[in-house]
């Protein structure tokens, strides 16, 4: 606020303040007198009268005024300094020593005793300063939110606060342009108007879920467009009750951008994204956590599908590295000879079609952080030679580079298979095999653990019913009992599944259908044939033939479309290459 605002709010203040305390006196009997620094009067209050030649008036200087009518008329009244405050405006300065003096007089017809000529400044002084105290309130909130406002435009996100009745509280700039409607219309609208799935969203983060970078429809004001979308709860000073949402998004051009430049760069899911009802799952939570921030490598062994690499970035934020990089790389779903590139990097000129200025390795770009080596038992023989070496001495060399790089990287391996009959079979050397199960951790299947199953299928329920934009669908108690009766050979991954089609056919499908599927699976005859050719005679007896034939009528269904295939079965294009040319497919 500027000195000369500043200056006007202290004359209304002294203004209000003195009207108020000539309104039940009888103001004909005196006037009071404001006068500023310079002594120029700027106020005047009261209906005391004088002759035209003794009139008051504001920008008169009062000292020479107040000598006339003392000389003129001291026979009639009087004039009596009541106060001299001054009032500090350090919150309205930069300086500290500024202030502003106000002087008031008071011209009197009558005799004043001094108790009540006391009195009436003391109430003078309280109440002005009491106006003064909330107009620096007012202006110390004025000037937090104007902070506030600059910081939300500032981001280069678009930004909604929603309390609990579905009201928008606050747009900043960017969620205005993105969505096409001025602000002052935006904060009349109701939020399931601008998001149509918003029950479902407040029923999944009022329960204490996480709503991270989903991709929702948004109705702007001239068509129906997708963003990437975090909602996050908003909680009272107790941190107990929900009083709010605030809502992020963003371009899905500007998050691809991010992802494609970033991947595998940073770790979403902590222990507390974990469902763990059973007492197993419990206590592998607790055993996880109390190994989080130990140095030595830890090798996950668990059967495809339970979520390792949720334990892995878990573990990576539960460390005291969780501020640092963590990178992932699925040793199965690169080719063989890229993958030592891929870990280690490469100098300029190592091949043909390397990028100028060589090119840095997951090693390297998890340097002070975690690195996730998912199916390192896919390895090959002579890359573990080499992922040995690097662990042992904190250093690699990258492809087509004679210069040693020291990293500093905790290393998280996983695997779906044995490592042990792996070593005893010649495919995994035994040295590397002790080096990364320093710290074992098994995930036991979704088959062993089926306290945990009820919680799943909540979770997944209103995860898939956001994402899909449709209602929640009841679930019938016998329907779950067939849920609970079911071996669950693909584990998390396959419930996800079940339950997206739960959702998608609204509900109207039994477990029972999703058995006899499985059953007509088993008595499917099998062989070794491309995506193009019949199955043969040969009956599933594992969960390896049960996979290879799911893809198989995958592809199928999707007339050898493999990106669509992939999607569907939950993995990327490489990694459905890579299952083809493991099972003999290609």
């Amino acid at each position: 606020m500027s000195s000369s605002n500043t200056s006007k709010s202290q004359t209304i203040i002294i203004s209000e303040a003195l009207q108020s305390f000539v309104t039940n006196m009888d103001s004909a009997s005196f006037k009071l007198v404001v006068t500023d620094a310079q002594g120029l009067i700027v106020q005047l209050h009261g209906n005391l009268t004088f002759s035209k030649r003794y009139q008051l008036s504001n920008d008169q200087n009062w000292q020479i005024v107040a000598d006339r009518i003392q000389w003129e008329q001291k026979e009639d009244c009087g004039i009596i300094h009541l106060g001299s405050s001054v009032y500090n405006l350090v919150k309205y300065k930069n300086s500290k020593n500024s202030r502003i003096p106000f002087q008031i007089y008071l011209i009197s017809s009558i005799d004043i005793e001094f108790p009540w000529l006391h009195m009436a400044m003391a109430a003078l002084d309280t109440n002005i300063k009491a106006r003064l105290k909330d107009v620096c309130m007012q202006k110390q909130m004025d000037d937090t939110h104007q902070f506030t406002f600059a910081m939300m435009n500032a981001l280069k996100i678009g930004v909604l606060s929603v309390n609990i009745t579905g009201e928008i509280k606050y747009a900043n700039n960017l969620a205005c342009q993105w969505v096409n409607i001025r602000r002052r219309d935006l904060l009349k609208i109701p939020v399931k108007n601008l998001i149509p799935v918003w029950s479902n969203i407040y029923q999944l983060v009022s329960s204490g879920e996480k709503f991270i970078n989903e991709e929702i429809a948004i109705n702007t004001a001239d068509k129906k467009a997708k963003f990437n979308v975090t909602v996050t709860p908003i909680l009272d000073q107790e941190q107990v009750k929900l009083i709010g949402l605030v809502v992020a998004i963003r371009e899905l051009e500007n998050v691809y951008h991010l992802v494609n430049k970033y991947t595998g760069m940073q770790a979403r899911f902590t222990f507390k994204d974990i469902i763990a009802k059973s007492q197993k799952m419990r206590k592998l939570v607790d055993y996880a956590k109390n190994i989080s921030d130990s140095p030595s490598t830890i090798l996950i062994e668990a059967e495809s599908g339970t979520g390792k690499e949720v334990f892995a970035q878990s573990i990576h934020n539960a460390s005291s590295r969780h501020d640092k990089g963590f990178v992932a790389i699925n040793c199965a779903a690169i080719s063989d000879n890229l993958i030592e590139s891929e870990l280690f990097g490469y100098d300029d000129g190592a091949f043909t079609g390397a990028k100028k200025g060589g090119h840095p390795g997951k090693f390297e770009l998890a340097n002070g952080g975690t690195l996730f080596l998912d199916e390192v038992g896919d390895m090959k023989p002579e890359v573990q030679v080499k992922l040995l070496r690097a662990i042992q001495e904190s250093a690699i060399t990258r492809v087509g580079g004679e210069k040693t790089i020291p990293v500093d990287v905790r290393i998280i391996a996983a695997t779906n298979k044995n490592l042990k009959e792996e070593v005893d079979k010649g495919r995994f050397r035994l040295d590397l095999f002790y080096r990364l199960s320093v710290i074992p951790l098994k995930i036991p299947a979704l088959r062993e653990r089926m306290e945990d199953l009820p919680s799943l299928i909540r979770f997944f329920l209103n995860k898939k019913s956001v994402r899909l934009q449709k209602d929640v669908p009841q679930i019938r108690y016998s329907t779950l009992q067939q849920f609970l009766d079911y071996d669950w050979p693909g584990n998390i991954r396959e419930l996800e599944n079940a339950i997206e089609q739960y959702v998608i056919l609204d509900g109207d499908i039994s477990f029972e259908n999703l058995k006899k599927e499985a059953s007509n699976n088993n008595q499917e005859p099998l062989t070794e044939v491309t995506p193009h050719q019949t199955v043969q005679n040969t009956p599933i007896t594992t969960v390896r033939e049960m996979e290879r034939e799911l893809i198989l009528k995958t592809i199928h269904h999707f007339n050898n479309n493999m990106t669509h295939s992939a999607n569907s079965l939950g993995f990327s294009r490489n990694t459905l290459y890579l299952k083809l040319k493991k099972y003999n497919l290609v």
